[in-house]
């Protein structure tokens, strides 16, 4: 892999949270609809707050029946709890330093927000030593899988498109938005029940396949070596 950078997501590829995310864990302690429920998560992860005052505040306009004390009482709890939550997906970390190791740079392309993202850097420093390259959704106001997030990516790194590689466990937000920008992919299908529909459109010829296909992390350094990347 000549010279190529490889973007990882974080979420699920790179670590595990737990099984809810930061919008259904509201979404549960604060009762929310459907319809809140989508609002708060975009919100969550595209503002740019870096402490959960700041994120209550802007919550608390658009979950307009909700007492603004209430969310900000449940934000801070469920704040603290993902600052807690970050595990490290088994090899992740020996799989960067493979890569790493042999000249590739690395990024990280994710859907997130400030306390998960600063979990990860305290949970594990040496993974976050091994990042050249960090395009987060609540820092860059956009998340996957807008073409906007990938494009950035791309920018940043210096290099064209299909001299990058995007490494993600979602066709949806990792892999289709991906090579729509250019990129070469490599789908992690770590969680193949919840992908079933796109595999069934994919032997049907309906959805282009990925680069690379691998069923853990632990799969990838061997496989990318064996194909002369």
């Amino acid at each position: 892999m000549k010279s190529n950078v490889v973007f990882f997501d974080i979420g699920n590829t790179l670590t595990v949270s737990g099984e809810l995310s930061p919008r259904r864990l509201l979404a549960h302690q604060l009762a929310l609809t459907e319809k809140e429920t989508k609002l708060a998560g975009r919100l969550i992860m595209t503002h740019p707050a870096t402490d959960p005052s700041q994120l209550a505040s802007a919550l608390s306009g658009v979950l307009r029946r909700h007492d603004a004390e209430t969310i900000r009482c449940v934000l801070e709890r469920v704040w603290a709890e993902q600052y807690q939550a970050v595990r490290e997906v088994p090899g992740a970390s020996a799989l960067l330093e493979a890569l790493k190791s042999r000249g590739h740079r690395i990024g990280v392309i994710s859907n997130t927000w400030h306390p998960l993202y600063r979990g990860f850097c305290a949970a594990y420093p040496r993974l976050i030593e091994l990042i050249d390259y960090s395009v987060l959704s609540y820092r860059v106001g956009c998340k996957k899988p807008s073409p906007d997030i990938y494009t950035r990516a791309v920018s940043i790194s210096g290099e064209k498109a299909d001299r990058c590689w995007m490494v993600g466990d979602s066709y949806e937000q990792d892999i289709e938005p991906a090579r729509n920008v250019g990129m070469r992919t490599l789908w992690v299908l770590q969680r193949p029940e919840k992908e079933r529909g796109v595999l069934v459109k994919i032997l049907r010829g309906e959805q282009t396949p990925p680069d690379l296909l691998v069923e853990d992390l632990n799969q990838i350094d061997t496989l990318l070596k064996r194909k002369g990347l």
